[in-house]
């Protein structure tokens, strides 16, 4: 007797989510001033996955890691705790391209914004009705602050002083 089965077999090609931010790997900015950090999404797994992505900082002078901003599945955007902490609005966040480029806009810029920004990509498909994460991916810069300068002069035998912000 002779048995005849079918196989199917589905091929699924394993690639990394390549995620960039840019500027990297640091940026510099004054006090004041508004720096866009950037999170480029690239190469997903298939087209039907959803990625969440996640901006993360981690303070200078060391502290826990805070969640910043958030998209999720459904494109909505979150903030977090830390970002909510501050009496104005610190950060904003834009989706352009189609959902490849996420910008992490940080408004007026002070000593306590030094630090490293994380962008965490995470794609999740659909099986069998549930959201199952697939692949994880992350890119960080670093926020520096330029430096105070301080301009020193004598002007008759007396010792002076300037001090500002390049």
């Amino acid at each position: 007797m002779l048995h005849q089965f079918e196989f199917g077999l589905e091929l699924d090609v394993v690639r990394a989510i390549n995620v960039t931010v840019t500027p990297s790997p640091f940026t510099v900015a004054g006090e004041g001033e508004n720096v866009t950090l950037s999170c480029q999404v690239s190469q997903r797994r298939k087209s039907d996955s959803l990625p969440v992505v996640r901006w993360m900082f981690q303070p200078a002078w060391g502290g826990d890691e805070h969640l910043v901003a958030k998209v999720n599945m459904r494109k909505a955007k979150f903030y977090g705790n830390y970002t909510k902490s501050f009496p104005t609005p610190k950060m904003k966040l834009t989706v352009v391209k189609q959902g490849k480029i996420y910008n992490l806009l940080i408004i007026n810029i002070t000593s306590t914004d030094r630090g490293l920004y994380s962008c965490r990509v995470q794609e999740f498909k659909k099986h069998r009705e549930r959201w199952k994460a697939s692949t994880n991916s992350t890119a960080a810069t670093e926020l520096k602050g330029k430096p105070n300068l301080t301009l020193y002069y004598i002007l008759k035998n007396k010792l002076n002083y300037l001090h500002y912000f390049s």
